[in-house]
């Protein structure tokens, strides 16, 4: 299948998912009679394996509940994946919908990437666009820690490859989930 066909096919699914279908579905566990709050953001770090280059990489991200039950999620990041004698850096703008929203489970989404580094032999460093598809599991439930495990393809067109890489990550909640932060 084609890569263009593959990211729309992911993007369309990702909106599908997250269309509403009513009020209790929009809102999340707790949110109607006013106990649960908005899902809280997060921020984490994530250390991890990118298996076509075969090097280790460190992230960071930020998680941003788009709806109030935290079923859609904003997720920019951050990676830098340690080469021989030098650094790539990727940057991803990433939606994705989280199948149990504040209670966490499986998430998965897409968005597009920004690449900084070097994509063939002899060329000089420089930044190209590309797109993601990201799917993962995380556990909610520990007080403001959240661990995750993650796999994400990046898709570069210039790259001699698609970049895949496995992570695990550990966010802190920006408030307790349980709580009305108002």
């Amino acid at each position: 299948m084609n890569p263009s066909r593959t990211a729309a096919l992911s993007l369309l699914f990702l909106l599908g998912a997250a269309a509403p279908q009513g009020l209790s579905a929009q809102a999340g566990p707790g949110a109607i009679d006013g106990t649960g709050g908005w899902a809280p953001p997060s921020l984490g770090v994530r250390a991890g394996y990118d298996n076509k280059l075969r090097k280790y990489l460190l992230g960071a991200q930020l998680r941003l509940p788009v709806l109030r039950g935290g079923q859609v999620e904003l997720m920019p990041s951050v990676d830098v994946s340690f080469l021989r004698g030098r650094k790539e850096q990727q940057y991803n703008l990433e939606a994705v919908y989280v199948w149990d929203g504040r209670a966490g489970g499986l998430y998965a989404g897409a968005g597009l990437g920004i690449r900084n580094g070097v994509f063939g032999l002899g060329e000089e460093r420089r930044s190209e666009l590309g797109y993601t598809i990201v799917g993962g599991f995380r556990v909610v439930g520990l007080g403001l820690v959240v661990p995750q495990l993650e796999y994400r393809w990046v898709n570069i067109k210039d790259a001699p490859f698609t970049y895949q890489q496995l992570s695990v990550g550990m966010n802190i909640a920006l408030w307790q989930p349980d709580r009305d932060p108002r």
